[in-house]
């Protein structure tokens, strides 16, 4: 009976891989993003106020999604959750990515992930932001260890959630990001 009672309260909070009762948001926003990360001040500030490109690329496995939000026009998901070639065209646009994993060849799921579940875990999440600095540009990792994301709805070809990510308090590296999304996803071939 406590086991029961137990997974009903997991329902009702929405936590793994049960329906949550939550409804998706409506549209892609940025409502903070900032880091002082040197690479990042570069480029700052970026102007996150409309999202023009979005998606996400989910491994073939199905063990990692990584959702991109950009001012940038015109990206594909392949473009834009790609590390090795950034399409940014301007010192002006940014690739926001999300990357929501489960580690040990679990697949994605709907629930609450946690910078603090650690590298390899379940349920672990971390953000970075790809800029134009430099000749090719740079990815930079937001140093992200607190806070939450969540995915809020996954189907076969789409899903939804929330961020709201920071570093470490007090630490000397100071960076957020908050926001939503609601995006299509491709599978990887590989």
């Amino acid at each position: 009976m406590k086991k029961g009672l137990a997974i009903a309260a997991l329902v009702l909070l929405g936590i793994g891989s049960l329906a949550t009762g939550v409804e998706c948001p409506g549209e892609n926003v940025i409502e903070k993003m900032a880091s002082t990360m040197k690479s990042f001040q570069e480029v700052a500030p970026l102007d996150f106020s409309t999202i023009h490109s979005s998606g996400a690329l989910m491994k073939k496995d199905g063990s990692k999604i990584s959702v991109c939000l950009s001012n940038g026009k015109g990206f594909t998901v392949q473009q834009l959750a790609n590390d090795f070639v950034l399409p940014l065209k301007s010192k002006k646009e940014f690739i926001a990515q999300i990357v929501f994993s489960m580690g040990g060849g679990k697949k994605i799921t709907t629930g609450e992930y946690s910078p603090q579940a650690g590298y390899g875990k379940p349920f672990w999440v971390f953000a970075e932001v790809k800029v134009a600095v430099g000749e090719k540009g740079t990815v930079v990792s937001l140093g992200i260890s607190e806070g939450t994301a969540r995915i809020i709805k996954l189907t076969e070809d789409r899903l939804c959630g929330t961020f709201d990510l920071r570093s470490k308090t007090g630490s000397a590296l100071i960076s957020e990001i908050k926001g939503t999304f609601n995006v299509p996803y491709e599978v990887s071939r590989w």
